[in-house]
């Protein structure tokens, strides 16, 4: 453990992974808090994962088109940042749950909307990126 943190540099890496991912988490946790009233869909989720879909593409293009960026700030965004704020894991789960209560049909449109909007969000975030940094 100890030659992991000395090797070039990868404690302060760990602290950027480590710092984006607190503050991608308390951005989830917050996303999760507004939407809570909003009965038994899984709003906070959708949105979370539709974000976090459309700005990992916007941060690859971002770090792409800006290489000098030390690789320290893309784990800090990509890895730490998004890493935190999105829940695919959470997702998986309230599919089943949602599976389970309103059967295939509800349960499909559930992994459609999931499937479909996160892949579409990201195609979005990634012209987005090309447009504002032109790669």
């Amino acid at each position: 453990m100890r030659r992991f943190f000395i090797k070039e540099g990868n404690g302060m890496k760990s602290m950027a992974v480590a710092l984006g991912g607190a503050i991608g988490a308390v951005l989830r946790y917050s996303i999760g808090v507004l939407t809570a009233g909003s009965g038994t869909f899984p709003y906070g989720t959708v949105m979370v994962n539709l974000a976090g879909s459309f700005g990992i593409a916007l941060a690859y293009c971002f770090f792409q088109s800006h290489s000098s960026a030390p690789h320290t700030w893309r784990l800090f965004v990509i890895t730490g940042v998004l890493g935190g704020f999105t829940t695919f894991s959470a997702f998986s789960w309230e599919w089943l749950q949602i599976w389970k209560q309103a059967g295939w049909v509800g349960g499909t449109a559930y992994g459609l909307l999931q499937g479909a909007g996160a892949f579409l969000c990201c195609m979005g975030g990634l012209a987005a990126g090309q447009w504002l940094w032109g790669r």
